[in-house]
Order: structure tokens, then C-alpha cells, then sequence
């Protein structure tokens, strides 16, 4: 049979087929590289009835090639679209030990060491430090010396376990091979390529304790992704603020941070962009819409076409996604402060291309690795500039940043916990950056709303949460009604020579991350 849409559609045929083995293929047009793009189409279910199988193709999504009609200021975030597997928890139990960090690698890192082939033996290409296990792999090696679509890294590091207690370890895995020890004690084992979401408890004991993983890459267009992280919730702020009063995005501590030896060139890079005139501010199009659903809102069943699931929410017809081709919507259910974001959400149809589940106010506004619904799986409400922050002339928390895509790279750095990006040397996603905090802001002739902005850079900086056009920061869309007391603009372009990127805060075990099995919020089912 041949289908055609230009929407999200599901669609279902049933065929008598004699027992057997069969042949079954998909073959679709107007698709481009699966790891970067929403379109898709695949066969969800074989339902076989009696001594007939009944083959379903589900879903079938194409969507109208992207026409930016906005100014250079806008960000066109891209999404991971890939089938899902997410296994039982087990539970492991480590004794409380006290161990060294690698050679040559501070508390914090992880050695990895790269090798030829997909099974890592002999003498490792490469070893460096890095700050996050996984990356995206394109058809650019990673390092010199190993070959695109054909090595294996091993990464080996003294993480620290902030207290004694259940830890979610999760790996979001594209086309490779994954499996993680901590202590030497298996936690994750997937030793296939397979691509899947896979997740597993560990209780651990407080202190310094030894993660070991190991990655085996035999395609050019996947990913490894993994973190560690604690389930526990915090406080509420008492401003209305999102997220906890000890989430990184509510902690006044940039200006007491490391710049990183690579900030130079990542500030560099920016200044000779082309693209980047302004710190550009995107605040209608290319941002996210924020709706709070009072008690007793009727709920409705999204289609999740990225993981082929489901998710229900409180909705009404007014929300409505921001109007771009990213068609972002975020809505807060005020009954639970569960708060449920949606990339490429369609009202027609009822469907979204990925979403993602927060605990709005007592959450970090991380994201376990998991099915991708945004450049660094950080939370859309993460950093946004909101109509309280400008009438109250204060914005009390870090901000939310895209770099240039061309100047983003294929690694993440927690908070983050995935990254878009394929520039080899570029900005890690999760990135920490800040305005240097000695600037004397009075020389830039800078407008009330602006120095507003540039004094939160200075005291909480702001998180590379993905990619865009331009080097851009984030604003509540007003698609939903939201009306600002002053008028928003971009900070002037002499101010980007002034940023400085910093050396990543904490490892992920300092991080409480929303997961995709966490209870007392719906999930995708």
C-alpha cells in the first residue's frame, strides 16, 4: 500500500499472510538524516488474530519543509526521533569507598580512552578527559587516529555520591553498545547496538566511588548518552520562581566560577560568527508558552511519536505551541506542579513529536537521558525570562542559551545530559557560561531591560540548552497572552567578547533529574 500526509497521521491495514517467514519493508521520500529530523515512519505492532497477522504502520509523520520568515534572532532546536526501550530497574548495592581519580584527570572527569574497533583492546588511539559519558557520533571521528563508525571508548572516573540513597543510572543509546559498572559491580549491560532508552536503580552509599563505561560505536549517525543521578525533590522557591530553591538554575554562584581553558576559543569562534550580531533574545517565535491548568482541568491523550506512546494531560483548546515549526508547549498541571513539554505539538491531531515530564517547582529542570525532545534535555521553563522577572526588575536565576549550531559540539556537560551539536571542538551542550563578572556595564549604554539581563549573566549565568542560528537567550512566548512591562531587546554584540565559559559545576550525582518512570507525575504509557 502507499500512504502520503502532511501531518501526523497513524495509519492501520490488515492483510491475510500465510505462515511463514515474510519480508517487510518500509520505503519512504522526503526524509532526511533520522538522528536531526521529526519525520519519520516505521511499523509499531504486528498483531496476529487467529491464523491472520494484521500488520500496523504507525506513525506516518511528514512535515512541511521549514521557512524562517523571523529575523536572524531565531533558534531552530532539532530533536532526536528514535524508538524507545526502557527496562525493569534493578537494584545494586555498593559499599562506601574512597577511591582516586585517573591519571591525569581532576575528581569530576572521566578518562576516556578510545580505540579502534568496536571492542576496545590493546593499546588505547587516544585518552583525554572528558566530563560526561556519551556523545553524538556523526561521520566525523571524534579524535584522530580512530575511524567514524568504527571504535570503542572506555570511561573511567571517581564520581561522588552526595549522600546515601537510590541513584537512577540511564542510557539513552542510539546505534551502539553500552554497559556501565560502578565499583565493579554491573548496573547496565547492553553489549548489542541496539537503539533503546535503558534504565536501571542503584543503591550506593555516600562518598567517592569508581564509574566505569564502555561504548561500542559502529555507526555514524547515533549516540550514547548517560547519566547518574539522585531521585530526591527539593523546596519550592518563595518568589513564584521554576524549580527548586537548590536547582542550578536558582544558584547566584557564576561569578565564583572556573572559566574553562577552552572558553578563549568558544568566545573567539562566537566574535568571528558572522551570524552572532546581537545576544540575541527570542520571546514570541522560537520560544515556549507556558499554560498552568487549574484543578479539575479536563485532561486530553497526547501521541508521543517519538517513543510511539502516549501521554495525558490537562488541556483546554486556548494552549496553544509557539508559532514555528518547533511548536513548543509547555502546560502545568497546579493540582500536582507536574509540568508536561511538548517539541513539535499539533492541536489537529492531537500528537507531539517529543515531550518530557518536570516537576515544575520542586524539580532541578534536568532530565534523565532519555527519548529527546530538546537540544540538552534540559527543561524549557529552564532559564526562560517571564513577565514577574521584568516587572519585578530582577531576574533571580540563571538564563537559558542556544549557541550557533556551527559552533556546538557533538559532547554534553551535566546538567546536560545530550547534545545536538556536530562541531568536533564546539560548546558542549549544559554548558555553564557567564558575562565577566568585572564588566563595568555603565559604559554600554544599555536600556533597563537589558542591564537586567546582562546582571543576571553575571550572577547565574546561563546553560547552553541547544543549538539555534544565532547566539540567542529566551523569553516566555507571549502566544500565551503574556504581556511584558518593559520592552525586550538583544544585548548589543560588544558585550560577546565579554563572556567566558565555565568549567562544568558538578558532576551528575549533584543533580536530581525528572525521570520517565518517576511515579507521581503521568508518563508516556
Amino acid at each position: 500500500m502507499t500512504l502520503s500526509s502532511a501531518t501526523y497521521t497513524t495509519y492501520a491495514f490488515s492483510s491475510a499472510i500465510a505462515a511463514g517467514t515474510h519480508t517487510i519493508a518500509v520505503v519512504a521520500t522526503n526524509l532526511v538524516n533520522l538522528l536531526f529530523c521529526a519525520r519519520t515512519v516505521y511499523i509499531d505492532t504486528i498483531t496476529v488474530v487467529g491464523a491472520v497477522a494484521t500488520t500496523t504502520a504507525t506513525p506516518t509523520t511528514t512535515t512541511t519543509p521549514t521557512t524562517t520568515t523571523t529575523p536572524p534572532t531565531t533558534t531552530t532546536p532539532t530533536t532526536t526521533t528514535t524508538p524507545t526501550t526502557t527496562t525493569t530497574p534493578t537494584t545494586t548495592t555498593t559499599a562506601t569507598t574512597t577511591t582516586t581519580a585517573p591519571a591525569g584527570c581532576a575528581t569530576g572527569q572521566f578518562q576516556a580512552s578510545y580505540y579502534s574497533g568496536t571492542t576496545p583492546s590493546g593499546t588505547p588511539v587516544v585518552q583525554r578527559c572528558e566530563y560526561a559519558i556519551g556523545a553524538s557520533y556523526g561521520t566525523t571521528a571524534p579524535v584522530t587516529g580512530v575511524t567514524a563508525g568504527d571504535f570503542s571508548v572506555v570511561y573511567s572516573g571517581t564520581v561522588t555520591f552526595p549522600s546515601s540513597g537510590t541513584y537512577t543510572v540511564a542510557a539513552d543509546t542510539g546505534g551502539t553498545t553500552v554497559s556501565l559498572t560502578i565499583d565493579g559491580t554491573s548496573v547496565l549491560s547492553y553489549p548489542t547496538a541496539n537503539w533503546g532508552h535503558y534504565s536501571a536503580d542503584a543503591t550506593v552509599a555516600a562518598g567517592s566511588h569508581t564509574v566505569a563505561a564502555t561504548i561500542g560505536v559502529p555507526t555514524t549517525s547515533g549516540f550514547e548518552n548517560v547519566s547518574i543521578s539522585p531521585n530526591t525533590l527539593g523546596t519550592a522557591t518563595t518568589n513564584g520562581d521554576f524549580f527548586a530553591q537548590n536547582s542550578f538554575w536558582n544558584r547566584a554562584s557564576a561569578s565564583s566560577g572556573t572559566v574553562d581553558p577552552r572558553s578563549a576559543a568558544w568566545v573567539s569562534a562566537l566574535s568571528s560568527n558572522s551570524a552572532v550580531t546581537s545576544i540575541a533574545l527570542n520571546s514570541d517565535a522560537w520560544s515556549t508558552p507556558v499554560y498552568t491548568a487549574p484543578a479539575g482541568t479536563a485532561t486530553a491523550s497526547i501521541a508521543v511519536t517519538n517513543s510511539g506512546k502516549h501521554l495525558t494531560i490537562p488541556y483546554t483548546t486556548a494552549y496553544q505551541p509557539s508559532p514555528d515549526t518547533d511548536a513548543h508547549l509547555a502546560v502545568i498541571d497546579a493540582a500536582t506542579g507536574c509540568e508536561y513539554e511538548f517539541e513539535g505539538f499539533n492541536a489537529s491531531s492531537m500528537s507531539a513529536t517529543a515531550a518530557a515530564t518536570y516537576h515544575a517547582y520542586t524539580g532541578s529542570g534536568a532530565h534523565v537521558s532519555g527519548p529527546a525532545h530538546s537540544g540538552g534535555e534540559l527543561s524549557y521553563l529552564g532559564g526562560l525570562i517571564t513577565p514577574r522577572d521584568v516587572s519585578s526588575g530582577t531576574i533571580a536565576h540563571a538564563l537559558r542559551y542556544a549557541a550557533p549550531s556551527g559552533d556546538t559540539g557533538p559532547q554534553f556537560a551535566y546538567p546536560g545530559t545530550r547534545s545536538d551539536g556536530a562541531a568536533i571542538a564546539g560548546i558542549p551542550e549544559g554548558t555553564w557560561m557567564r558575562l565577566d563578572p568585572t564588566l563595568n556595564l555603565s559604559s554600554y549604554n544599555l536600556t533597563a531591560f537589558q542591564k537586567m539581563v546582562a546582571v543576571a549573566l553575571q550572577t547565574y549565568g546561563g546553560y547552553d540548552a541547544d543549538q539555534s542560528s544565532n547566539l540567542v537567550l529566551y523569553a516566555e512566548s507571549t502566544i500565551d497572552g503574556s504581556t511584558y512591562s518593559q520592552t525586550l531587546s538583544a544585548l548589543p554584540v560588544s558585550l560577546v567578547s565579554h563572556l567566558q565559559f565555565l568549567t562544568p559545576a558538578a558532576q551528575s550525582t549533584s543533580y536530581q533529574m525528572d525521570t520517565n518512570t518517576d511515579s507521581t507525575c503521568n508518563q508516556q504509557s
